[in-house]
């Protein structure tokens, strides 16, 4: 299928490694012009040789921090330099600590809402301008499944990713007329370094080895697995590209089934 985003300008978030990396190197795939982002600069580095020798188109990368209004801005101003007015956002960020409520105090709190929901508007109200003088474009939100069922020792996720769905409805349905799609998507078990570092936590706490657990877990899923990184990319490189004409407001799972709500 041609996905049309041949030559679009896209900017992704948190894109040295994991789920970022992942969507960068799809969008790159399917002939974007992709901005990577990450205060990692070897990691970056990197992700945009990895992504040319993938693809065979070189990334450009942008070395910052998501929680700095500064540069965010400066990003977003080089985005649109180099490629032209940014035609596809996708916003996303490794999670916060885990642990339960009693474990974390003001500061923490407000890290954590820094980091996984005011980025997000931040980076929104930067690009807006742009996707609106140049006719529509995509917004593309990445959370967690535990925006539909929440996950045990997360409650600073499970709190800060709800709001990433009540920013994006509600932007949904004030953007619509201007052209501009805007969706969630959400990982289930996604075989990246996040999953493993809480694979390990889990594991330590059951007294378990981490086989042990991740054999347990597999049997949870219906496709009796983790996914893979580029089975996520591949559904978010779609819901930001032109050939989405009509699915917005939505927040869409990739979870091989893993959960039962629905």
């Amino acid at each position: 299928m041609e996905l049309g985003l041949k030559d679009k300008c896209a900017l992704v978030m948190a894109s040295s490694s994991g789920l970022g990396k992942a969507i960068a190197a799809e969008m790159a795939r399917e002939g974007a012009n992709v901005m990577l982002f990450s205060p990692f600069a070897e990691q970056l580095a990197e992700a945009q040789e990895d992504i040319y020798k993938e693809t065979g188109r070189k990334p450009a990368v942008f070395t910052g921090s998501i929680t700095a209004p500064g540069d965010i801005k400066a990003l977003v101003k080089e985005t649109a330099d180099k490629f032209g007015p940014v035609y596809a956002l996708v916003n996303n960020t490794g999670g916060p600590k885990p642990g339960p409520f009693d474990a974390f105090d003001d500061a923490a709190w407000q890290e954590a809402y820094e980091l996984c929901l005011l980025s997000y508007i931040r980076t929104i109200r930067e690009v807006l301008p742009q996707m609106r003088e140049n006719g529509g474009g995509r917004i593309l939100c990445s959370t967690s499944s535990s925006v539909k069922a929440v996950l045990d020792n997360l409650i600073l996720s499970n709190t800060f990713r709800m709001g990433v769905v009540g920013l994006a409805k509600t932007l949904s349905q004030e953007l619509g007329r201007d052209n501009i799609l805007v969706n969630v998507i959400a990982p289930g078990r996604i075989g990246t370094a996040r999953i493993d570092q809480l694979d390990k936590i889990r594991a330590e706490k059951a007294g378990i080895s981490v086989e042990e657990l991740q054999k347990k877990a597999f049997a949870g899923i219906p496709l009796g697995r983790y996914g893979k990184p580029e089975e996520y990319g591949k559904l978010a490189a779609f819901l930001c590209a032109p050939s989405n004409t009509f699915i917005t407001g939505q927040t869409v799972l990739v979870d091989g089934g893993m959960v039962k709500a629905i």
